[in-house]
């Protein structure tokens, strides 16, 4: 049976996040899209089949930020301001999104890019119904059907309650595994190896990395461990606080086996993840997210 994989590459890994409409340094953004080019062989071989998400980082939060799209224009008096910015990340993400697909294009990886604003329209964000994400979905299975990698990201998109807001692509993965249940795995690839007890940022010493977390009951954990992610930068889709939260979510909410993982990019242990090796090294470094007690659930 054919399996779907959705790959997030995180902002922090293809952008400088401490810039404005700044991408990674060469060699890094040139080393992780070879590595999801190889990804997408491995996974095409075995007869399944990739879905990509990319984050906004430097090209997309700060001019959130900015011109408060996140809260929407219609919190805000001066409209025409906030129509400027809106055209503004608009523009933005459409740099960023044009030359991740043309790298991955140039590695042979027949990648369609599908902006969010176009599929769907939210209702207050995060609350919004899944309903809404069909279309969505359904063109994204379509371009699967043809041999094509949909590639998707987070998005400024039109809201029914704020006017507008951040729809980030934590959640536009969340709404793609509740839509297609072929998706068995949805892997975060950012800058860091997974969740640690302390931000690794700040102390990278005696640090202990969490290698597995069992999901239990969603409602009753984010009731209870309300906890502020420290940032250092601009993020206004949560950060790391945020892809926990959606990773939980997605293995919880599933009706079928699936695993959530969040690891560092360019290392073997994404390649590994990304193609969906069976057995992983013992030393793996990163984060797994499951509703058992076994490391992997696919």
């Amino acid at each position: 049976m054919s399996k779907i994989v959705i790959v997030k590459l995180g902002g922090a890994a293809i952008t400088n996040k401490k810039s404005i409409c700044e991408f990674a340094p060469e060699s890094e953004l040139s080393a992780l899209l070879d590595q999801v080019a190889i990804a997408y062989e491995i996974l095409k071989g075995a007869g399944h089949q990739l879905i990509l998400v990319h984050g906004a980082g430097s090209f997309g939060h700060p001019q959130a930020v900015k011109y408060n799209l996140k809260s929407g224009w219609s919190s805000i008096r001066d409209r025409t301001y906030s129509l400027k910015g809106y055209a503004h990340i608009r523009s933005c993400l459409q740099i960023l999104s044009q030359r991740i697909v043309s790298e991955l294009e140039r590695r042979d990886v027949p990648a369609l890019t599908m902006s969010p604003i176009d599929y769907t329209e939210t209702i207050n964000c995060e609350e919004t119904p899944t309903g809404e994400f069909l279309a969505m979905a359904a063109r994204a299975t379509r371009y699967l059907s043809l041999g094509f990698v949909p590639v998707l990201h987070g998005d400024a998109v039109l809201d029914q309650i704020r006017g507008c807001t951040i729809l980030s692509g934590d959640i536009i993965m969340y709404q793609l595994t509740r839509l297609l249940p072929e998706v068995r795995r949805c892997v975060f690839i950012t800058d860091v190896c997974g969740i640690y007890k302390c931000d690794p940022k700040v102390n990278a010493e005696n640090n202990e990395l969490i290698q597995h977390i069992k999901v239990g009951n969603i409602v009753e954990e984010e009731l209870t461990n309300q906890q502020n992610d420290k940032m250092t930068v601009a993020d206004v889709t949560g950060g790391m606080q945020g892809k926990v939260k959606w990773a939980k979510r997605m293995v919880s909410h599933s009706q079928h086996s699936l695993d959530a993982v969040i690891c560092r990019w360019g290392t073997d242990d994404a390649l590994d993840i990304m193609t969906l090796k069976a057995k992983l090294a013992p030393n793996a470094r990163m984060t797994i997210f499951t509703k058992d007690s076994n490391l992997l659930n696919r």
